[in-house]
């Protein structure tokens, strides 16, 4: 049987004297995920290269890949001043995951999504997988 796809996405900056605690402060909330330069990944055991602030998407991860960006834009909307100064400062930017065991749905997003994303100076990044295989077809 073939897993369901999964989708998430999140806010994301990052620099080499990037210091999390400032960029909570500033923004007024806690990320998801955050570390300094220098620190250990636990999933690698190597230094971080550069230091990083992340926002994820509280939606399950059977959501639409358009519903976690939305979420994700909502939670920034909550102090949107902070988070526009900070991510044009440090090139904020949202990561989007896609892991695709079923199919490929596609992406749309609509012209509030679009103009949210540029009101916050936002690039966009897309990691798609496609992990579908013949070969588990029969598993």
């Amino acid at each position: 049987m073939t897993k369901p796809n999964e989708y998430y996405a999140y806010f994301t900056i990052a620099g080499d004297g990037l210091d999390p605690g400032e960029i909570s402060k500033r923004l007024g909330c806690l990320p998801t995920h955050s570390w300094r330069m220098g620190e250990v990944n636990p999933s690698t055991s190597l230094e971080r290269k550069t230091g990083r602030w992340q926002l994820r998407s509280r939606l399950d991860v059977a959501q639409d890949i358009e519903a976690h960006v939305v979420d994700v834009l909502d939670q920034m909307e909550c102090n949107a001043e902070a988070f526009n100064e900070v991510s044009r400062e440090f090139g904020g930017y949202i990561q989007i995951v896609g892991y695709f065991y079923t199919d490929f749905p596609g992406c749309h997003f609509d012209r509030r999504i679009v103009s949210t994303l540029d009101g916050f100076g936002l690039e966009v990044d897309f990691d798609f997988y496609y992990l579908y295989s013949d070969s588990r077809e029969d598993s």
